[in-house]
């Protein structure tokens, strides 16, 4: 496993993200891992298809958004923090459930260029 292997993991929602976390401090693991459209897309359809549940899919977002060692993918930054920072603190926005998930599974796969709003509520 090279140094980025916890980080990769991680935004590839390989395991659960507390232990994702202590295995990326554990193992100094650096970047650059990037977090992409492609990324969210499959986190969320994960909700989606009911693979897992929404509150796994807070953790992973919450555990990707305060990872350092992680960049978004470049030209969508806008889009992919606005994402993770709805799904990590739905108490603010809005409970995730299968439709939130929908929405945000069209956005991403749509997203071509910078600039991509969020899905209305």
């Amino acid at each position: 496993m090279t140094r980025r292997g916890p980080l990769e993991d991680l935004v590839h929602w390989r395991g659960e993200p507390d232990a994702l976390v202590r295995a990326i401090r554990r193992s100094g693991a650096k970047g650059p891992v990037v977090l992409s459209r492609d990324h969210a897309a499959a986190a969320v359809a994960k909700v989606a298809d009911g693979l897992a549940r929404p509150e796994e899919l807070v953790d992973w977002a919450h555990a990707v958004h305060f990872e350092d060692e992680l960049d978004i993918e470049e030209g969508h930054e806008d889009l992919l923090t606005q994402f993770l920072f709805e799904v990590s603190t739905p108490e603010l926005f809005e409970p995730i459930d299968r439709q939130v998930c929908q929405r945000w599974l069209s956005v991403l796969r749509a997203s071509p260029a910078s600039g991509t709003e969020a899905p209305e509520r």
